[in-house]
């Protein structure tokens, strides 16, 4: 499995190792070990553009996922789950507001990106439980 990392912005906040193993551990432990992915760092300014041409909210997302793998057929030899966008400001903006540092945040935006390629959601109630649950188990074992 590889977990690619691209900076459109700086990035000082995180330690890429660490969120490549979390990122890697979240493959395993849902039966995806020989997918990949990548997480790519941005601003806010990037994300609104993507959330308005991909899913038509003309507004600020703190992550967005594109999946590779959904619909019938994947156009890939080796599976591509598909791409993490985390806007590292907004990123940092939450951290200071929810009190915790800007690397657990970011933290927090790829394991819910990377659960969204998976196929995790929070639409419905129901699904917004079972996400959080996974959430929480890999940020915090619980």
């Amino acid at each position: 499995m590889a977990v690619c990392f691209e900076h459109l912005v700086p990035v000082r906040d995180i330690k890429p190792s660490s969120l490549k193993a979390l990122v890697q551990r979240i493959l395993k432990d849902e039966s995806r070990p020989d997918c990949d992915l990548t997480v790519i760092f941005t601003d806010s300014a990037h994300l609104r553009r993507l959330n308005r041409r991909y899913r038509g909210r003309d507004r600020v997302t703190d992550v967005i996922s594109f999946a590779m793998l959904e619909g019938t057929k994947s156009c890939w030899n080796r599976p591509n789950l598909g791409d993490v966008y985390i806007s590292l400001p907004r990123a940092r903006r939450q951290a200071k507001e929810y009190h915790v540092t800007a690397e657990e945040e970011i933290r927090r935006l790829a394991v819910h990106g990377v659960l969204h390629l998976l196929g995790y959601d929070h639409i419905s109630p129901g699904q917004e439980h079972k996400m959080r649950l996974r959430e929480e188990f890999y940020l915090y074992g619980h």
